[in-house]
């Protein structure tokens, strides 16, 4: 038969729920708290994602999801028409000019439609976008270094260098007429100088008439989402017909993601070890949350047994009393979570900015997110943690028998204990009670336990990072000195001079110095066919690598490819790390001694060893004055060349065999720092030039220092050495990554910090509620001991050994805990930071041990003082 009672449940449950209004407002406290930690924590990473990411696109130079490259007018059409794309904007750049006021920080003259000006931050605040004719918008420290004032209607004078899609050629200078313009940002890679589309086209048919190639127009776009942006944006591809992975078909459409979105970082970074502990985290949370609640409720129900007894013999079923309790959490729920989400809304908003500030992340970025997922996502966490906490409470009310109801003490069964006729001391009837209700102690001690194990991994975890790795990988020098050009990787003619290098040895203190040159001559290295196909297999389909090895010149089965020859004083060997041979044979005067650089992974290993010539063998370089491209059938390069047929041509060639020594690998921070096709090989300088005919010229500079006054020294002199925009120098220190590694650690710590405190007052909270309630279900228990002679000083003093015996107790479990969690969580971590070294600890846990007694005497006396106001006839009455 079914009845409709559900108003009278309904009706029951309000009424219940406003009996207990002092117990209701401890319930709604630990909902908001658990709301509190999820909405936080939502809002905190949420809003750090945020305001990183603006960070990372304003040194990308913008936020649209990719770029498709060099697209021709119908592929652009075709490219934006796509459903997938969302919005597209079109760049066309017609030149650079990286000299003069500009040597530092470059700037790109180009054309830019109003979406592509805006996804860049280059959207005058001042005046307007050029529209015709000989207009142009810039920044304002642009203006300044050209020597003009910020004013609408100015002249702005600017030479630049005209860049097709593969050279750079002749020089304009031209002057323009500002329309607008906006501050700088620092952070930004370029100076973007913006001209209309009318002169952008009018000077790409004057390049075109002195033989340049068209100018390369972008697309960038922005898609339905920012996840998968590689997929999306291959998956566009795919549809219109086009590849993406060739540089010389014209039905392939290269593609560019912006790094600058987290979401492409974790898909090309994602592991098994990030997915379980991102998992392992959430989990965590949820089981904070689960802690907290499942005690309030366990402690409601059995407040009220004896309520829901009475229900059951005038005929509630247990499943009108689960409805009850369901009920009486969801109204509970109303209060608790919206009061969660404002708060934890707020204390996320206000530590956003603190934790920027720390990791000096805060450069007009901070940026507060307020996106849905925070307030759904951290609802329906906090909605399905209480749910889950209330259904065994629940359980537990509908099992319960009318007669059982009457009995209840909040004892759980155990076995019969033999009578003592020593009498009982305080100690052991304080152990004795926390053995009443394991299920209950046990909750509190792993709450408890939880935050001290939290806070010792945090420790563990911060405590791992070896400076050492992080900045010994960073740069491999105490300073190094050379040009703008050398520190954004642009080939050059010349670096830094001699003369710079005498100045700069003659005002520091070095312990170890010297100079590092580039072979600037055209010299090719010859390999195996393998090894070649290896490297063009990058950037070519397999029908283009056939066409591509068939016009290399080859010798057996040997092929002449591009290699990058540095040269290195004696004294900078023992910057390079062997991996294999020797590197002796490279000190030795008139020596043929050459080092192939290897490339290692983070953890010290080779992946593809089969790739390099192994130690012993004997290699040939080719020299040569010049190289020219022919046409293989005619032995002259025209336009109407086909590209199969295009073969170099060396003149002045001259081989010189080597044998291999070693593999070793160089430093990117002194080395090139860009990579291409073929070897990079290490030379000692007398070699280079007496083989190259004396074209081995200084790029870099480092030296290291005896102490730290030495380098505090040369820190100052260098900073004011380059300082200023016409500066022709710059440096790179230690000084600097030490300092990005501190702001990384101080992140960790002050985000780990305040998870720690909220897990830890999630802690603290159950203890508190375990305590009240045994004095508060014990009340007829302590007045009947009270009436047989027990003192109060006697209860309290019991009291004060159960909170100790919870403290210690769980000071034990997280010590366990720590010895089992700790070696598994380093391995995964080592894993995941290439810089992360596993020191075990446990001085965390040993710290924690004071506090917890504290706490273990202050709770007790605090709530027995409280509960002993009333006198020994009244407790016994309460308790009927």
């Amino acid at each position: 038969m079914n009845v409709k009672n559900r108003k009278c449940i309904r009706k029951l449950s309000l009424k219940s729920l406003y009996a207990n209004r002092r117990r209701n407002l401890i319930a709604i406290f630990a909902i908001a708290l658990t709301t509190l930690l999820f909405t936080s924590m939502f809002t905190i990473v949420l809003s750090l994602n945020a305001s990183y990411e603006t960070y990372q696109f304003r040194q990308v130079g913008g936020y649209a999801h990719g770029t498709f490259k060099d697209v021709s007018p119908e592929q652009a059409e075709r490219i934006a028409a796509h459903p997938k794309v969302k919005a597209a904007g079109i760049r066309k750049v017609i030149g650079i000019t990286a000299e003069g006021v500009f040597a530092k920080v470059p700037a790109e003259i180009s054309y830019m439609d109003a979406n592509c000006t805006k996804w860049s931050y280059a959207t005058p605040t001042t005046g307007r976008m050029p529209e015709s004719g000989k207009e142009v918008a810039m920044d304002t420290a642009a203006l300044q270094l050209l020597g003009v004032t910020p004013e609408l209607g100015a002249e702005v004078t600017v030479s630049y260098s005209i860049t097709d899609k593969d050279q750079t050629a002749f020089t304009v200078t031209d002057t323009f007429t500002l329309v607008g313009y906006w501050d700088y940002d620092e952070l930004m890679p370029v100076h973007y100088i913006n001209i209309s589309r009318d002169y952008a086209d009018d000077i790409e048919a004057q390049a075109v008439k002195t033989g340049l190639q068209p100018f390369r127009t972008d697309l960038n776009v922005m898609l339905a989402s920012g996840t998968n942006i590689q997929g999306q944006m291959e998956q566009v591809d795919t549809d219109l017909g086009y590849t993406w992975d060739s540089y010389t078909d014209p039905n392939s459409v290269r593609i560019g993601v912006n790094w600058g979105y987290t979401s492409s970082q974790l898909e090309s970074k994602l592991d098994p070890e990030l997915v379980i502990a991102i998992a392992a985290f959430l989990l965590l949370v949820i089981f904070t949350g689960y802690l907290i609640i499942y005690n309030i409720f366990q402690i409601s129900v059995a407040g009220d047994i004896r309520f829901y007894g009475l229900l059951k013999t005038i005929g509630t079923t247990p499943r009108q009393l689960k409805r009850i309790i369901r009920q009486q959490a969801l109204l509970l729920c109303l209060i608790g979570i919206p009061a969660g989400l404002l708060l934890g809304y707020g204390i996320g908003a206000v530590l956003v900015p603190v934790v920027l500030h720390s990791i000096q992340l805060d450069t007009g970025i901070t940026t507060i997110s307020t996106s849905p997922v925070i307030f759904l996502g951290s609802m329906l966490f906090a909605l399905l943690t209480v749910l889950l906490s209330c259904s065994k409470p629940g359980k537990m009310a509908a099992k319960v028998s009318p007669v059982e109801a009457t009995k209840y003490t909040d004892v759980m069964q155990t076995k019969k204990k033999r009578r003592s006729i020593r009498g009982a001391k305080l100690h052991q009837m304080a152990f004795a009670n926390l053995g009443r209700n394991k299920k209950k102690t046990v909750l509190v001690m792993v709450s408890l336990a939880l935050s001290v194990t939290l806070f010792n991994a945090l420790c563990a975890f911060v405590g791992g990072f070896s400076m050492e790795k992080y900045v010994s990988a960073m740069t491999c020098a105490d300073f190094i000195v050379s040009t703008p050009d050398y520190f954004r990787y642009n080939p050059a003619d010349e670096f830094i001079t001699p003369e710079q290098i005498e100045e700069i040895a003659a005002n520091t203190k070095a312990s170890l110095s010297g100079t590092g040159y580039a072979v600037r001559k055209p010299a090719y290295l010859w390999m195996t066919e393998n090894a070649l196909r290896q490297d063009y297999a990058k950037y070519e389909s397999a029908e283009q690598l056939d066409s591509h090895m068939s016009r290399l010149e080859h010798r057996g089965n040997m092929v002449m490819g591009d290699t990058r020859i540095e040269a290195l004083d004696n004294s900078l060997f023992d910057k390079l790390q062997v991996f294999d041979g020797d590197i002796s044979p490279m000190l030795e005067p008139d020596n043929n001694a050459i080092a192939i650089a290897v490339s290692l992974d983070d953890y010290g290993n080779l992946p593809n060893l089969e790739y390099y010539p192994k130690v012993g063998d004997t290699i040939t370089v080719t020299y040569a004055d010049d190289v020219k491209y022919i046409d293989s059938r005619t032995g002259e390069l025209t336009e109407d060349t086909p590209e199969e047929y295009f073969q170099a041509k060396l003149y002045g060639a001259r081989d010189v065999e080597y044998t291999v020594c070693a593999l070793v690998e160089l430093p990117n921070s002194m080395s090139y720092r860009y990579s291409g096709i073929g070897y990079d090989v290490v030379l000692s300088v007398d070699t280079a030039q007496r083989d190259s005919g004396g074209a081995a010229i200084p790029m870099l500079y480092l030296f290291d220092t005896a102490d730290e006054v030495d380098e505090a020294e040369a820190e100052q002199y260098l900073s004011k050495l380059t300082a200023g925009e016409f500066s022709p120098l710059m440096y790179e220190s230690k000084a600097t990554a030490r300092s990005e590694f501190a702001q990384f650690r101080q992140m960790f710590l002050l985000i780990g910090g305040i998870l720690c405190a909220i897990i830890g007052l999630v802690g603290l909270l159950n203890f508190f509620n375990a305590m009240m309630t045994g004095i508060l279900s014990r009340r007829r228990e302590f007045a009947v001991l009270q009436a047989v002679g027990m003192t109060n000083r006697q209860l309290k003093t019991m009291l004060i050994y159960e909170g100790l015996f919870y403290a210690m107790s769980s000071v034990a479990a997280a010590f366990i805990l720590s010895l089992a969690v700790g070696p598994l969580a380093g391995k995964m971590l080592g894993s995941m930071f290439w810089f992360f070294e596993y020191r075990f600890t446990i001085l965390p846990v040993l710290l924690t041990i004071p506090v917890f007694l504290l706490l273990g005497w202050l709770i007790p006396c605090m709530m027995y003082d409280n509960a002993a106001k009333c006198s020994v006839v009244e407790q016994l009455r309460d308790a009927q």
